[in-house]
């Protein structure tokens, strides 16, 4: 493991918080008309190249009982980490997979690695410090937007704010589409969980600063 990178803790300590966003705006853009019936592996391909992440902080936290300033400030930057996150978010991975499932006719397939694909060009323009290597394993490049989702020093309250109101439209969206008591209970509870970890980031950023 290599040296590591610094940035502000708080806005990784949220970014498990912040996948439940692509898993709405995914749904909404790939699961219209008919194609209700692929919204299992469209929520597959959308959460999961933020898991290596989640898994990541328990293991720290929990497994080696490190501190949060620890995690999200050094941690996660040591390079072994790193390139388990990157390869999640990994444009090439991806076009691979989706190639892949387009040779075979495998619909579900070619759903979940295109919803891998849109969470990963998601990422691109909403990261700063925290840039993932986009296009491992072909290039170690690291496209450091001036635009961060997160971080206040980079419009990171503009672009939660507009993320939100994203997230909320394509919810009213995906409730007039999805009509189940399970479907809706679901979405209920994703929003929930959005906008509460919003609201607690808005809080707790300028107690952070």
């Amino acid at each position: 493991m290599s040296g590591a990178r610094t940035g502000g803790g708080l806005g990784y300590a949220v970014t498990p918080v912040n996948t439940p966003g692509h898993a709405i705006l995914n749904l909404a853009l790939l699961c219209r008309g008919p194609r209700r019936d692929l919204a299992p592996a469209v929520l597959v391909g959308a959460v999961l190249p933020d898991l290596p992440i989640l898994i990541f902080y328990l293991v720290a936290r929990i497994g080696l009982g490190h501190s949060e300033t620890q995690i999200w400030t050094h941690d996660y930057f040591l390079s072994d980490w790193q390139t388990v996150f990157d390869l999640a978010h990994s444009i090439p991975v991806a076009l691979l997979g989706l190639g892949i499932a387009r040779l075979l006719t495998r619909p579900a397939a070619q759903a979940f690695f295109t919803s891998l694909l849109l969470h990963s060009v998601g990422d691109l323009p909403l990261h700063h410090d925290d840039a993932h290597r986009h296009f491992l394993p072909l290039s170690d490049l690291r496209i450091m937007s001036p635009v961060s989702y997160w971080d206040p020093d980079h419009h990171g309250s503009l672009a939660a704010l507009i993320e939100l109101g994203l997230v909320c439209i394509a919810s009213l969206w995906l409730w007039k589409r999805f009509r189940s008591r399970a479907a809706r209970a679901t979405l209920l509870a994703v929003v929930g969980l959005y906008v509460s970890a919003y609201a607690f980031f808005q809080l707790a950023a300028p107690l952070a600063g």
